[in-house]
């Protein structure tokens, strides 16, 4: 059964689940209402009584049962979601020529991205189950209120409406004010920027005195716009809050048991309500806030779920923003094409030259004469092997998402605990995870911190634990760190193909080296057969040097 499965019938039985525990939770409450009632009629019915007593504890035990494995059911539910997303993600930013648009909008959305995640499995395995459980208890409340006397029932409702509607007036009015004025003072505050001209800026006599001044000038009317700003800002705040200050008045549970007497009252003594009926009303009445409230408030985290799987379904198989993607290949052909068609001939694709040939165990450093060179070499590598056999660390910080160890065995269906801190110490990363308080269980990004060269170790952990056929290392990855790179290739040459891509002299000099530039294969050999005088792989070296001196 599938990940999608697994979820789709989880969630499915827990909303079931949910839904028959909120109906065992308010029977049981109704029947002991029920037994008041029939206790204060003044004839009450021993038979009736005692079958009510039975339907409480029966109701109370089903309930209790119903909604303990629909909660476990809907918290496995989010957490499957969670992970299908996080390799939904991961899979969409892998190292193909097509992902690095990809990555450069992670880089400025990814911790929005992650919020979405969160959103989604909070969706999935709670706010959606539990705003049915809050909609039902609501709903059968009302609707038992309303089958004893519907005057009262209204009588009931009135201040938590009250309530509602006050608030949501105050809030429209808010967020209507602070659509146009919160701009205002916005660009109130930009328009008194310290700005000087060019022509006072540009060598007249007094430049330093007239900059002091004017600056002096823009810093105290930008302090008298600042604290125009605050006030405005705590205006508007306060009397937001002071609506939700009165709404939270109107349907408190003492302000409903004020309505429920004085209405009940007025009714028992007009000989329209009994006062056996006063009692279901005194006992729900002062309940029915909590499950508004928490109808109100899993419909936000539900909204935010709903709009949290639309930016991660076009990020996860949407094409990269127009803002971050190169021209895609179908443009390029309609541009040539349109070309052809004015009567231009279209320029013929550089020849990429011969294959690289790659061996079946052992290593393989490419030397590329520039970062250009490296990163064409990296593309036609990846285009030409399966993404099942292949797995790469880039100089392109690591896109890592989810929980440590799993996201470093998530290329291994095998791989344990064992298996990420193993591949986690060949690539020098465990004391780090050891050290978080929740060790390879830690989220990166919110328990983990994510530096660049971390964030690169961790990726070469899920390298190092995945069962690839052809492994690529960017020795740019690691600046100033070749031992790393020497580390992985130690662990690797044995059970896969490793490529070693340097831009500059390599850390890996065993095996065979081949000398790229402007994307072709300009020399192949062995490390010591290629540094004889005058050949291209000696001008690298001697260059790199140079420049190593230089900048001493």
């Amino acid at each position: 059964m599938s990940a999608t499965t697994g979820i789709a019938w989880r969630a499915r039985t827990a909303l079931l689940l949910e839904a028959i525990g909120a109906v065992a939770t308010v029977g049981p409450v109704i029947a002991v209402i029920e037994v008041c009632r029939e206790l204060l009629g003044g004839d009450p019915d021993s038979g009736r009584i005692s079958r009510l007593v039975l339907l409480v504890a029966a109701a109370a035990v089903a309930g209790f049962v119903a909604q303990l494995v629909g909660r476990v059911l809907s918290k496995e539910a989010g957490v499957r979601t969670q992970h299908t997303l996080l390799l939904a993600l991961t899979g969409r930013l892998r190292g193909a020529r097509a992902a690095r648009p990809l990555h450069a909008s992670w880089q400025r959305h990814g911790t929005t991205l992650g919020r979405d995640v969160h959103s989604m499995g909070v969706m999935v395995g709670r706010a959606g189950s539990e705003l049915l459980s809050a909609v039902l208890v609501f709903v059968l409340s009302i609707g038992y209120l309303f089958w004893v006397d519907w005057l009262m029932a209204l009588i009931t409702l009135a201040p938590i409406l009250l309530g509602f509607a006050v608030f949501g007036f105050i809030s429209a009015r808010f967020f209507r004010e602070m659509a146009t004025d919160y701009a205002v003072s916005i660009g109130g505050i930009d328009a008194v920027r310290p700005t000087i001209a060019l022509d006072r800026r540009v060598n007249p006599a007094g430049t330093r005195s007239d900059t002091a001044a004017a600056t002096r000038h823009a810093a105290g009317r930008l302090a008298d716009v600042t604290d125009e700003f605050s006030e405005f800002f705590r205006v508007r705040i306060g009397s937001l809050l002071g609506g939700r200050a009165l709404a939270e008045i109107a349907f408190s549970p003492l302000c409903v048991l004020i309505f429920v007497l004085c209405g009940g009252g007025l009714l028992i003594r007009s000989d329209s309500l009994a006062p056996a009926d006063l009692v279901p009303f005194l006992l729900l009445g002062a309940g029915l806030a909590a499950p508004l409230l928490a109808i109100t408030y899993f419909l936000e985290e539900v909204g935010e779920g709903k709009k949290a799987a639309a930016r991660l379904t076009e990020f996860a198989s949407g094409a990269a923003p127009a803002d971050a993607a190169p021209a895609a290949d179908g443009d390029a052909k309609d541009e040539a094409k349109g070309d052809a068609e004015d009567g231009a001939k279209p320029e013929p694709e550089p020849d990429p030259g011969p294959a690289l040939e790659l061996p079946e165990r052992g290593v393989l450093t490419v030397v590329a004469a520039t970062d250009a060179d490296a990163d064409a070499v990296i593309d036609r590598i990846t285009a030409e092997t399966p993404a099942e056999r292949f797995a790469a660390v880039e100089a392109d910080p690591a896109v890592v998402i989810g929980a440590i160890g799993a996201y470093v065995t998530s290329d291994r269906p095998d791989g344990g605990a064992k298996e990420a801190e193993r591949a986690a110490r060949a690539a020098g990363c465990h004391e780090s995870v050891a050290a978080l308080p929740r060790g390879y269980d830690a989220v990166v990004g919110t328990e983990a911190p994510q530096s660049y060269p971390e964030l690169q170790r961790l990726a070469l952990a899920r390298l190092l634990a995945a069962d690839r056929d052809v492994v690529l290392l960017d020795q740019r990855a690691f600046p100033g760190d070749p031992e790393t790179v020497r580390a992985a290739v130690a662990d690797l040459r044995e059970r896969a193909a490793v490529v070693v891509v340097a831009a500059g002299p390599p850390a890996v000099t065993e095996g065979r080296l081949v000398v790229t530039e402007d994307g072709k294969v300009v020399a192949s050999g062995t490390h010591e057969e290629l540094t004889g005088p005058d050949g291209p792989y000696t001008d690298l070296l001697t260059g790199a040097a140079a420049s190593q001196e230089v900048s001493r």
